[in-house]
């Protein structure tokens, strides 16, 4: 595979599926954000049922790091749970 040239953006490689992925939002700090999180992930995906669910705090502790690794199929279903976690009001990024 080539390096991109001047003005060419650098192709991602494809994800194969199905696999476990993980999903990452970042949120204000509160007792409910991580369920806020798991929920909007259960919420896109009914039949994932919740994820496995791992949360960590910013060293300041003003924001919580929450990851939700579910069994994905396609590349629709996480389009479609980015979509969700972008549209939410609670979380400030997701990576």
């Amino acid at each position: 595979m080539r390096a991109p040239g001047p003005g060419e953006t650098p192709s991602l490689p494809a994800l194969e599926y199905p696999q476990d992925y993980a999903f990452k939002a970042i949120g204000a700090a509160a007792d409910d954000f991580a369920e806020h999180v798991r929920a909007l992930v259960a919420r896109t995906l009914p039949a994932a049922g919740g994820g496995r669910v791992s949360v960590r705090p910013s060293s300041g502790g003003r924001y919580l790091a929450v990851s939700v690794t579910v069994r994905l199929e396609s590349e629709a279903q996480r389009r479609a749970v980015y979509e969700a976690l972008h549209a939410d009001v609670r979380v400030v990024m997701t990576l």
